[in-house]
């Protein structure tokens, strides 16, 4: 007998499956970003919430667009960040490699955030190890 023959006549849901928790959906108002500061010379972009694979795409769209203009500086400021995934830093290192390019000066302020200090730490121990 298989186990959806068993389950089909009494319409019991196994104990596993009631514990497990329901996928996370997309949260379109998690990350929150503005601009404090923009001149032709520098950018500062405020970052807020928490920056995840659910919400990384629009991290990555600021990031995109200020970096097409072309500010001598583009500061992030991730102060107000909660959470910061690894798909933030991934997000971060394009933005690095695309601002590079584009010879602007990026500089990625943790702030306050524990989150994002404990990302960009990991991120720099991961890059002194020579990997």
């Amino acid at each position: 007998m298989t186990t959806h023959e068993r389950l089909g006549g009494t319409g019991a849901v196994s104990p596993a499956t009631r514990r497990l928790p329901a996928p996370r959906a997309p949260a379109d108002g998690e990350l929150q970003s503005r601009i404090r500061c923009k001149s032709p010379e520098a950018v500062v972009v405020e970052v807020a919430g928490e920056v995840d694979l659910c919400t990384v795409a629009r991290l990555a769209e600021v990031l995109d667009e200020h970096v097409r203009a072309r500010p001598g500086v583009l500061r992030v400021d991730l102060g107000q960040v909660r959470f910061f995934g690894a798909a933030g830093l991934r997000v971060l290192l394009r933005a690095q490699r695309h601002a590079e390019a584009a010879a602007i000066h990026l500089v990625v302020d943790p702030g306050g955030s524990r989150a994002a200090l404990r990302a960009l730490d990991l991120l720099g121990r991961l890059h002194g190890s020579g990997r």
